[in-house]
């Protein structure tokens, strides 16, 4: 009976040294509050990330770096929907956007699409693996 209990707690540690930490909406929303007026930083973008825009456009990160350094990127989101298995999380939901040029703060673009998003826990960091977003058609 005492080798079953010592067996029982040597398993507990060893999964509890090799889960994933949970990712959740507050997980989703703490990364990409770091990213201040950008969609994404190179700390927490994977250097394979790819970014898949609405109009079917494929950037990498330095690619989207260059796309959004010239401009203001002010993100809102709802409807999240949080998908984790093990160190691989999806994120979808809706996203509205406004975006402005630097140089012209005041003309502003707003964008409201509906997203999915890839995460991957490396080094005990969430990382984001690829973005790809589409146009929100609510009767479609």
């Amino acid at each position: 009976m005492k080798s079953v209990a010592i067996i029982t707690i040597l398993m507990a540690f060893t999964l509890s040294a090799y889960s994933q930490g949970s990712f959740t909406e507050k997980t989703f929303h703490e990364l990409m509050a770091k990213t201040e007026d950008r969609m994404f930083t190179l700390e927490n973008t994977d250097e394979n990330f790819v970014f898949i825009t609405g109009n079917g456009q494929k950037m990498g990160r330095t690619e989207l770096k260059e796309a959004t350094s010239m401009m203001t990127v002010l993100n809102e989101f709802s409807d999240l929907t949080v998908n984790q298995s093990g160190g691989t999380v999806i994120v979808s939901g809706l996203i509205d956007q406004k975006i402005s040029q630097k140089k012209n703060p005041s003309d502003i673009f707003e964008y409201k699409g509906v997203f999915t998003a890839v995460y991957t826990s490396q080094k005990k960091k969430w990382v984001l693996m690829s973005w790809q977003h589409s146009d929100y058609k609510p009767n479609n």
